[in-house]
């Protein structure tokens, strides 16, 4: 912990201004100089998101001064012109983003057709946190029988935003890194953010990594019901499983699309 203050000065003496570091985390400047002098130690969320920033690992920004530096080097993170540009990207993006995005902390089951096993649903659980004015999120799959010990599980970590009253969920399968998914979402205002409708794009989890789009639908999971037991209610199901809800298949249904495009909508909305 006491390199944890010259670690963070090393990495902040790569960016700008100290100043602009502390409006990108969403904090002030003061408290920034206090990690950086070592008087003061960022908590579990913060300190995830300093990392991310910086593009370094929790356990190596701890790392005695001379070790740290090394790491610092090898990996170009001194010379952040790419680093900074990509900021500058994704910070037109964010400033244009909605706030509103907030209203979906929480946890939802999302329902779609597997893009590897035809045929069958899968119902996965999303888990927004929000931090600041950023909404993240953690995608869980498992690829198995509900009722039955699953050995193929995938977790995903990504970032959701509002721009122009459309959800946007970028993530990635941070087990093996290989996997990018989007989701773009229309979002039920009238049932206060309990429904989301759309489209995902990714690739099918078997070796033939096949590009696939697929109609998805999240509705929160029911009040009450932990982390764990929703978790438990994960996995593969048969078409008309009665534990897939009726309201649900028609949402999902892929067949009644085009002929030019692949759209969001089918039939009615519920």
């Amino acid at each position: 912990m006491d390199d944890f203050g010259a670690n963070l000065r090393l990495l902040c003496g790569y960016r700008p201004t100290i100043t602009r570091v502390a409006q990108d985390l969403g904090i002030n400047r003061s408290q920034l100089n206090r990690y950086m002098a070592g008087s003061s130690f960022p908590r579990g969320p913060l300190m995830r998101r300093i990392c991310d920033y910086f593009g370094v690992d929790a356990h190596e920004i701890l790392l005695p001064e001379a070790e740290f530096a090394r790491i610092v080097r090898l990996r170009g993170l001194e010379s952040d012109g790419m680093a900074q540009q990509m900021r500058q990207h994704l910070d037109r993006i964010r400033l244009r983003a909605d706030r509103r995005v907030g209203a979906l902390s929480g946890q939802f089951f999302e329902y779609y057709y597997s893009m590897s096993q035809r045929g069958r649903i899968v119902r996965a659980l999303v888990v927004f946190d929000g931090e600041g004015d950023q909404m993240f999120y953690r995608r869980l799959e498992r690829m198995g029988p509900r009722d039955r010990p699953g050995h193929r599980h995938y977790r995903y970590q990504g970032a959701a935003m509002l721009l122009g009253d459309r959800i946007f969920l970028n993530d990635y399968e941070y087990d093996t890194g290989i996997e990018l998914t989007q989701s773009v979402l229309y979002p039920d205002y009238a049932h206060r953010w309990t429904r989301l409708h759309g489209v995902k794009v990714g690739v099918s989890a078997n070796r033939d990594h096949t590009p696939c789009c697929v109609r998805s639908y999240l509705e929160r999971t029911p009040p009450g019901l932990s982390l764990i037991g929703a978790l438990r209610r994960c996995g593969l199901f048969e078409a008309k499983d009665p534990e897939v809800p009726s309201h649900v298949r028609p949402l999902i249904d892929n067949i009644p699309s085009g002929p030019h495009v692949f759209e969001a909508w089918s039939g009615s909305r519920v």
